[in-house]
């Protein structure tokens, strides 16, 4: 009996067989990205009780910026961040202060009024005042904010923190 050999075509087909099956991908298809939610979130450092907490809108959506010493919150949140909280990528929504800032405490809810409109403040920017506010009364703790302007009340008070 007389041995077979392989002709040079079907060699160089069993040679390319592996490679076509890679290309194939054996009928795995490709998917679209697919959401599961917001980054985790989290913060490094508990703030220090002779720190001053305030948010502002950093790249992955709102975060607390800890400055050193106990100072009016409301102030330091509408004069936006500082040089070195911009180059980090923060950034504030809130509109400059056109009149003054006051705060009050009662029952769980606390209230800021400013002396301007407020209708036009975005969600966020709702949500920095909240949450500098929140920081500043209660320390993280349940109490709600509302906020008062010349005009109406904004659009979603009271609002919590939810960062």
């Amino acid at each position: 009996m007389r041995p077979r050999t392989i002709r040079p075509r079907a060699l160089a087909a069993l040679a390319l067989l592996p490679a076509g099956l890679l290309v194939g991908g054996c009928g795995i298809q490709s998917t679209d990205v697919i959401a599961v939610g917001g980054p985790a979130s989290a913060q490094a450092l508990p703030p220090r009780v002779d720190s001053t907490v305030l948010y502002f809108v950093g790249p992955d959506g709102l975060m607390p910026v800890i400055r050193p010493g106990v100072r009016p919150s409301l102030p330091l949140l509408f004069a936006g961040p500082d040089k070195n909280e911009k180059a980090a990528g923060m950034r504030t929504e809130l509109p400059q202060i056109q009149g003054g800032l006051k705060m009050g405490v009662a029952d769980g809810m606390v209230t800021v009024g400013l002396g301007q409109d407020v209708s036009g403040l975005t969600p966020l920017a709702q949500r920095q005042i909240a949450c500098t506010v929140v920081q500043s009364v209660a320390r993280g703790g349940s109490v709600r904010v509302t906020i008062l302007g010349t005009g109406a009340p904004s659009s979603l008070s009271p609002l919590a923190c939810e960062t």
